[in-house]
């Protein structure tokens, strides 16, 4: 019998069939396209809105060389970019002042800063923190004059590098706190993935259940061959669901001009992929049997609330790497149901030697095996019973009727 034939690769076929006919599945995809669309546009604008700011200054007569590096250099120093706008004399400064071409303007010989309405110099505005270097600037120059400086000995005097500023503690490594974002950032998806996909297992196992649908499938095939069937169908559509996510994100933000992709390594993206099959793996399954012991779609969820918390713990914990490694996210990092969001970010931080992460994907393998284990005997037991709802201990006991 080839793999196609199957029972286990017929089950996830239909699973995905199934899925392309259903409204509610398109409907989902789409809603999710748009949203993801959407995120990307407003995190554009937002970006856009709040990114470096800009002060016109009107100037009057050609700068110089010396005096636009010497603007640039204010502009450094507190935190914008300074753009030069040149008029003819101080009546030409006052028209672009008023008109808003300028947002000040410097009048002939530094005589005096011009603005439009009243700026409050002991504030903390932009305009108010540019003024008041441009006032100690311009009474640095008049003060080397008054000292009998010529202009080119005043250029040279300006010229001279400013001290180095030096910290005791070592500067961070921009490369390893972005690798530390990225996880976070990852660590989140994974968490939205896990989530999302896991709840389409447990409904579908219900769903099938209470319509009785699954007597007749197991007519002709073991239970174990539909759960397993179940998952990789379900998790095929989760693939295509995710692919079409990161197409349309990629998609969005190519046309909006943003680069999503800026500080993702590849290697990361990929350990990142692993760890999202291992982690589908372990917790479906888990969904898998506690939608097995419901006989309402309406009763899955306070069932999966056990299989719930330790993805909610892993999730939260996981956001306290941005702080480096620390001792519980070592310990969780090696417990198979938390492993699958603390190890990625743990190993982002660049405290964990490469055999830790195999030694964790590892056990990670072996903790979802005994999970699929565990889940097709309780799927087994329970999956048949209607009425009252199975409850974990009466699905796990031994002298329940199997049906694989």
């Amino acid at each position: 019998m080839s793999i196609v034939d199957h029972p286990t690769w017929l089950v996830a076929q239909r699973e995905v069939t199934e899925g392309f006919r259903s409204k509610a599945v398109k409907i989902t995809l789409a809603i999710s396209a748009i949203a993801i669309a959407g995120i990307i546009v407003i995190f554009h604008l937002s970006s856009s809105n709040s990114s470096e700011s800009v002060t016109a200054l009107a100037v009057v007569g050609e700068a110089t060389s010396a005096d636009e590096a010497r603007l640039d250099a204010v502009g450094d120093a507190v935190g914008t970019r300074i753009d030069v706008v040149h008029v003819a004399d101080d009546d030409a400064a006052r028209v672009a002042v008023a008109d808003g071409a300028a947002d000040a303007a410097v009048l002939s010989e530094g005589s005096s800063i011009l603005t439009d309405e009243h700026v409050d110099l002991e504030g903390d505005s932009k305009l108010a923190v540019v003024i008041n270097v441009l006032r100690a600037d311009l009474a640095l120059s008049e003060g080397l004059g008054s000292a009998g400086l010529s202009p080119q000995e005043i250029d040279a005097v300006r010229a001279n590098e400013p001290p180095p500023v030096e910290s005791l503690q070592p500067a961070e490594d921009d490369d390893d706190s972005g690798r530390v974002s990225t996880a976070i950032v990852m660590n989140v998806l994974l968490f939205l993935l896990l989530q999302t996909y896991g709840g389409w297992v447990i409904s579908g196992v219900t769903r099938e259940k209470a319509s009785r649908v699954v007597e007749v499938l197991l007519s002709t095939l073991t239970a174990r061959q539909l759960l397993f069937g179940k998952i990789i169908g379900i998790g095929v559509m989760a693939l295509i669901h995710a692919s079409v996510m990161i197409v349309v994100a990629l998609v969005t933000a190519q046309i909006v001009g943003l680069d999503v992709l800026d500080g993702f390594r590849a290697g990361d993206l990929a350990i990142g992929g692993v760890w999202f099959l291992l982690g589908y793996g372990l917790y479906c399954c888990a969904f898998a049997a506690a939608g097995s012991l419901c006989n309402r779609v309406e009763d899955a969820q306070g069932v999966a609330v056990p299989i719930m918390l330790p993805l909610i713990a892993s999730y939260v914990i996981g956001f306290s790497a941005a702080d480096g490694a620390n001792s519980l996210l070592w310990v969780l990092s090696f417990f198979p149901p938390t492993a699958v969001l603390c190890m990625p970010v743990l190993s982002a931080t660049g405290d964990v030697p490469i055999w830790a992460v195999g030694l964790s994907m590892a056990i990670t393998v072996v903790g979802a095996y005994l999970i699929a284990l565990l889940a097709s005997r309780i799927y087994s037991h329970s999956i048949l019973k209607s009425g009252k709802r199975v409850s974990w201990r009466e699905a796990l006991g031994r002298r329940a009727a199997e049906a694989a």
